[in-house]
């Protein structure tokens, strides 16, 4: 490449990786614009839970504070038979000290709003209702056309839109890698927290995982993850009646707390896809971030967390004065096998999980492993 310096960079898609890279590059000096096809800049869904490396992201970030003021902070995750009888309690890696929470839960839309209105603050510029539909480049940068009917060049353009990855397509061509379904679901439903939920609780039943993360001081969200099940989910007047059957056999606190769950607009129903796109995630002057690059089920609950790493590394190299080449093969020598065993242990994971009462000892040793590995700094 003839140019090595990074001044003006695209990001196309607005979540959590795309938002927080811009971000932090906005904060080094090098101007940054989001492109978000949606026409409103936000995030949909209910709970997310950010585990230790997350909340080490966050804090780099400068954000972890405003995130736990408006979450909930705790330090392990206990598992359960699908009776409501302790299986088992695995203490989390307290990455930020004692004094601070190993995981946290929160609202969805709450972080993204958290990490907008910083990136605003630092001067990002976003357009949403727009998305790319050409991209060409060469050696001093990369031409883009948009949906808006606008063009412009850029240093470099990031795809951090999505495990349906538009740049993604644009940068291979045919040999755009495909993402994998598993033959599962993941329901979220947001509810009332009793007392006696006080961090992560998992239930292990007969092909079926649940589990509740609390968001605050009474709100918890639980989430069911449904085996066999079709990549198309059920119309949404029909999930809360479907929730709750697919909860029907268990007991303990998800007993308790079942029928809350009545109205549509609670129920979030969504096949699981599993991608991890070949290295590298680059090619040329685009490259690929976030679940456009390693697209994870919520297994390891570590999307969230290996999205923001890709931003805090991605932008730390781009400000270290190394050559374009130089620094975005160091981006996938730092990347690669950490996403890698992200995706490929959540995978493991989702294949027990349709048979979870007979291997909760073995999901167990290998969320304390995968914990154990990911507490290493990036």
């Amino acid at each position: 490449m003839s140019s090595s310096v990074v001044r003006r960079v695209l990001i196309v898609g607005g979540g959590i990786a795309g938002t927080s890279l811009a971000l932090r590059l906005q904060r080094i000096g090098i101007q940054t614009e989001i492109v978000e096809k949606q026409a409103a800049w936000g995030a949909t869904g209910t709970g997310i839970t950010l585990m230790g490396p997350a909340l080490r992201a966050l804090e780099r970030l400068g954000l972890l504070e405003q995130c736990l003021a408006e979450g909930v902070g705790f330090t392990e995750m206990t598992l359960f038979t699908v009776d409501g009888t302790l299986l088992d309690r695995v203490k989390l890696h307290q990455l930020l000290g004692p004094e601070r929470p190993a995981v946290a839960g929160m609202l969805r839309p709450t972080l993204h709003r958290i990490l907008s209105e910083a990136a605003l603050d630092a001067g990002v510029e976003v357009r949403a209702g727009t998305s790319l539909t050409a991209l060409r480049q060469d050696a001093d940068g990369v031409d883009v056309d948009l949906t808006d009917g606008s063009s412009a060049s850029y240093d470099l353009v990031v795809g951090a839109d999505g495990w349906r990855s538009q740049v993604r397509r644009l940068l291979l061509g045919a040999q755009e890698p495909q993402a994998r379904f598993l033959g599962q679901a993941v329901w979220r439903a947001v509810l009332d927290r009793p007392a006696t939920v006080t961090g992560e609780f998992q239930f292990y039943g007969p092909g079926i995982k649940v589990g509740v993360t609390p968001l605050g001081p009474d709100r918890m969200y639980m989430f069911l993850v449904e085996p066999d099940a079709s990549p198309t989910p059920p119309d949404p007047s029909r999930r809360p009646a479907r929730m709750r059957e697919l909860l029907s056999g268990f007991g303990g606190v998800i007993a308790d707390v079942r029928d809350q769950i009545t109205e549509p607009e609670q129920v979030d129903a969504r096949p699981l896809y599993s991608l991890l796109m070949p290295a590298p995630w680059y090619r040329g002057r685009g490259i690929l971030i976030g679940d456009a690059a390693h697209a994870t089920t919520p297994q390891l609950a570590m999307g969230g967390a290996i999205a923001l790493e890709d931003s805090l590394v991605l932008s730390e190299l781009l400000a270290s004065g190394s050559d374009l080449d130089t620094s975005l093969n160091t981006f996938m020598r730092r990347r690669f096998d950490r996403c890698r065993l992200v995706v490929d242990n959540s995978v493991q994971l989702s294949e027990w999980e349709k048979n979870a009462s007979e291997h909760g000892e073995d999901a167990a040793r290998l969320q304390n492993e995968s914990f154990a590995a990911l507490a290493a700094d990036i």
